[in-house]
């Protein structure tokens, strides 16, 4: 949330009331099982403090043999009991984490990927995903430090008070003062930690990978309405890692409560073993043992009650511009409810102009008409608004002045999953998801039937390469097709797009990695294939202009030319600048 001003102290109370309230009514087994636990290590720690007095008395004060075996079963069980409640705990303080911050990532993940398109402008998509996994860690952090870390250790310096204070009363109302200077000190680093963990937000730049192909690839996801599979296979790594992180967690939250017990048996033969001994201070040595032992004991919870506090407000920050990112909603641009069934393949601009934040105008006046069925090519320099003019004819962006149609429907009231369905985008940056060809394929219409998807490949010539694999079309592609040629991954893609069976086509340099006659024997066979339709060529490549109807000339996002490619030749001295003179 970089520029976003750094959360106040009211901020973070609201934030963590929410998470509170959003969270642990869902897990009510889980909370109530770590209450048990915490109410036993808070009992049993302060057991363990007055099993002292009973060691002073009752062992080195009576010098009975008999009761040094008996305190020192004591002990072993107090600390066995207090080891197994703190086990137990632990490992319900990583479910309650994970099981929170899960559920945070995979909202986070679904809202971020239904951002409009120009969310995800200037920003890589690795960036997103370290907020994601950033933001659902904080989350889970921060309520289970609230929920459970905060009340283990409060609970416990509450019981040990009560041993303290039944020892001796004055000097435990002493040992109370030194609370306010503590929390003043916390208060002063709450304060600080709240401006370190917006910065850390803001400058975090590790990524997560699971999810972050959908983000890199958002244009031919959102195209193709894929967010839905995005998203499930998000969900899915998700719930990998939760369940091997529970694994860990359970192995490495046995190493404290082992070495606890461990002292405690140590502790208990120590007791045995001094009890031959004969040690008398005079007046109640047990009492002022036991307050000593509490006190000490009690040291430890009111420097993790600091700490906690402390990370408390780092995790809150976080988890702040979390709710933030979540609450936002997408800046739809098509906000109607119409679809376009029986709809033809026409477009229409009237008088369009549009312009990107903080920029000059990228399409400015733009009227034209394309025919159902007609084929177009839409040229010009580098800058001149040909891939602008297709994210507004998708719908990723909506003019700020004219009218667009599809058909006979304005596209401000088209429902945008039926404008989707309604295109097929081919783009020169392929993106592929680590699947296998055929899935990829499927990606364009995931109903279809295996003729269909032959179809689609052999117009595609896809089965020109893929027959020289062992695994054919259920081969591997890698991550964004790294496994396959630049060739080999568009015409998967021309083949994802016929799939479609869409009105109208739009390929933005889709076969620029493609020699002249393998362009040539597709283009004649996808062509065939898209006899009825509207299809739309954003190219620099003159024999491309042999396949189209008319070309559609832009300059500095203006029309300066529509018409027959012979004709435009003849009229455009810019066109024939840019591709001479045709054949």
């Amino acid at each position: 949330m970089e520029g976003a001003p750094t959360p106040t102290g009211n901020d973070a109370l609201q934030t963590a009331k929410r998470l509170v309230k959003e969270t642990i009514p869902k897990r009510k087994k889980i909370f109530t099982a770590s209450i048990l636990c915490m109410l036993g290590v808070s009992f049993f720690t302060a057991a363990l403090a007055y099993t002292t007095k009973l060691i002073v008395n009752d062992v080195f004060v009576a010098k009975d043999a008999k009761a040094a075996i008996e305190v020192a079963i004591i002990v072993i069980v107090v600390s066995l009991s207090k080891s197994l409640f703190h086990y137990g705990n632990a490992v319900l303080q990583t479910v309650l984490n994970r099981s929170i911050s899960s559920s945070y990532q995979k909202e986070a993940f679904e809202k971020t990927l239904r951002r409009e398109i120009s969310f995800f402008n200037g920003k890589h998509a690795s960036d997103h995903m370290a907020q994601i996994r950033l933001y659902g860690m904080a989350a889970g952090q921060a309520v289970t430090v609230l929920c459970s870390r905060f009340l283990t250790e409060i609970l416990t310096l509450l019981a040990l008070f009560v041993v303290m204070f039944l020892q001796d009363a004055l000097m435990t109302l002493y040992s109370i003062l030194i609370i306010p200077v503590i929390f003043g000190l916390v208060s002063f680093l709450s304060r600080k930690i709240r401006k370190v963990a917006k910065e850390e937000t803001d400058l975090s730049g590790h990524y997560f990978a699971a999810g972050s192909e959908a983000l890199a690839g958002v244009r031919t996801v959102k195209s193709y309405n894929l967010e839905r599979k995005s998203i499930d296979k998000f969900n899915s790594s998700v719930d990998a890692l939760e369940d091997r992180i529970f694994g860990i967690s359970k192995v490495t939250a046995a190493t404290h409560p082992i070495m606890e017990f461990l002292g405690g048996l140590v502790l208990g033969v120590f007791v045995i073993y001094a009890a031959w001994q004969t040690i008398n201070y005079g007046k109640t040595p047990g009492e002022f043992t036991a307050f000593i032992t509490a006190f000490l004991l009690a040291y430890q919870p009111a420097a993790k009650i600091s700490k906690l506090w402390v990370e408390l407000q780092k995790s809150l920050t976080q988890s702040f511009f979390m709710l933030q990112l979540i609450d936002t909603k997408p800046q739809s641009v098509s906000y109607g409810n119409k679809s376009l069934d029986g709809s033809l393949g026409s477009i229409t601009f009237s008088d369009v102009s549009f312009g990107y934040e903080n920029d000059d105008v990228s399409i400015d006046k733009v009227s034209f008409h394309l025919n159902h069925g007609e084929k177009v090519a839409i040229v010009g320099k580098s800058g001149a608004g040909k891939s602008t003019l297709v994210d507004l004819i998708l719908g990723f962006y909506g003019p700020d002045n004219g009218i667009i149609k599809i058909g006979s429907t304005e596209i401000s009231s088209i429902l945008p999953t039926a404008l989707k369905n309604h295109i097929a985008f081919i783009s020169q940056d392929v993106f592929l998801f680590d699947d296998t060809i055929e899935e990829n394929i499927r990606d364009g219409y995931s109903s279809a039937s295996k003729e269909e998807v032959n179809i689609a490949v052999r117009s595609a010539q896809v089965d020109n390469f893929t027959a020289d694999f062992p695994l054919g079309l259920q081969t591997i592609v890698g991550s964004n097709g790294s496994n396959l040629s630049g060739g080999q991954k568009q015409r998967v893609a021309i083949a994802r797009g016929l799939l479609k069976k869409a009105s109208i086509y739009i390929f933005d340099e889709a076969t620029s990695a493609l020699d002249v006659e393998n362009e040539r024997e597709i283009m004649t066979a996808m062509l065939k294939t898209l006899e009825s339709e509207t299809v739309i060529f954003i190219t620099h490549r003159p024999a491309l202009l042999d396949y189209v109807d008319k070309v559609l000339m832009l300059e500095n996002g203006k029309v300066v030319g529509f018409d027959e490619p012979k004709k435009i030749e003849k009229t455009s001295a810019a066109f024939r600048d840019l591709f001479g003179a045709l054949t």
